[in-house]
């Protein structure tokens, strides 16, 4: 099993428009090999807030069949297309991180930085994320639970 880990670092006061964007599930919890999410909040400084998602696997290889999937594509370009928008209406202001989600990066607690696809550096909620992808080594279950397994 692994756990992707999402790490989104926002502006402050902006966490509550990037956290409704995972309130409603989409069509991850439809695929293959998919246990669970769990969308995590706190605030880090008076300058940002941090959001992890958190997805748990049966193996790299189902979560890379969702990565690489046209669903996780069009769920990522209707966010970039929103935010391109609104970005047309607000000047931009500094410059990106770098470009892309970094969901694909493939290898065992590697990842990737980058300011989301689409949003606009300065003026988007979005400073930049990271993506790690854990072996689980060790879970410990409520006795109950673990005798179910």
């Amino acid at each position: 099993m692994i756990v992707v880990e999402n790490r989104i670092e926002v502006r402050a006061g902006m966490a509550d428009a990037v956290l409704e964007r995972f309130r409603t599930p989409k069509s991850v919890h439809t695929f293959k090999g998919f246990v669970r999410m769990d969308v995590l909040h706190a605030a880090v400084s008076e300058e940002t807030e941090e959001i992890r998602v958190c997805t748990t696997w049966e193996s790299e290889a189902d979560f890379q069949a969702w990565a690489n999937s046209d669903s996780f594509r069009h769920a990522h370009a209707k966010r970039a297309s929103e935010a391109a928008a609104k970005s047309d209406a607000q000047p931009a202001h500094g410059s990106a991180h770098g470009q892309g989600q970094g969901h694909g990066s493939g290898a065992h607690g590697g990842g990737q930085s980058s300011a989301a696809a689409g949003e606009a550096p300065a003026s988007g909620p979005i400073v930049g994320n990271k993506v790690t992808i854990y072996k689980v080594v060790v879970s410990h279950l409520p006795k109950a639970a673990a005798e179910t397994v």
